[in-house]
């Protein structure tokens, strides 16, 4: 089409104020890494100088790599420091765990490393089993996931 113009964005008339963004401005910053087969969605995004790294879906050993190399990639891009929040997380297992102390073992002496925020019942319970609470100690239970640790703890005594 000779002469045609293409406009990325609709022209503006003179005077016109520019259209307000239609997301706020965390959600346009979010990056979204999505595993195809397992449903685990992994959202980061910037806030207070930390990247925030909130993790939905299941975590098995068929995304667990995956879940270990975001964290790690994120955790060497920030340097504020990394929080996770696994309160969203609906099934966890040894590969997860795996996964997790790996990619909080790459932090740099002296930075300010990965936080665990939030857990669910599912990461609670294998924090349990294995008795590694103490690599995670500002993690707190999500409310929903609050009633399933005391009859885990009492299950499986220190």
């Amino acid at each position: 089409m000779a002469g045609a113009t293409h406009h990325s964005t609709p022209p503006q008339r003179p005077g016109a104020k520019p259209a307000a963004p239609a997301t706020p401005a965390a959600a346009r910053d979010a990056r979204v890494v999505r595993h195809l087969r397992s449903g685990l969605v992994i959202r980061l995004t910037e806030e207070d100088g930390r990247t925030l790294a909130a993790v939905r879906g299941e975590v098995d050993l068929d995304c667990a790599d995956l879940l270990e190399q975001v964290l790690t990639h994120a955790l060497h891009s920030a340097p504020g420091g990394l929080r996770v929040d696994l309160s969203g997380v609906r099934f966890f297992d040894c590969a997860g765990l795996n996964s997790l102390l790996r990619a909080a073992a790459t932090a740099a002496p002296g930075s300010a490393g990965m936080t665990v925020t939030s857990v669910s019942a599912a990461v609670a319970r294998v924090l349990d089993l294995t008795r590694t609470w103490a690599v995670f100690p500002s993690a707190a239970v999500a409310p929903r996931a609050a009633a399933v640790r005391p009859a885990v703890e009492q299950a499986h005594p220190a």
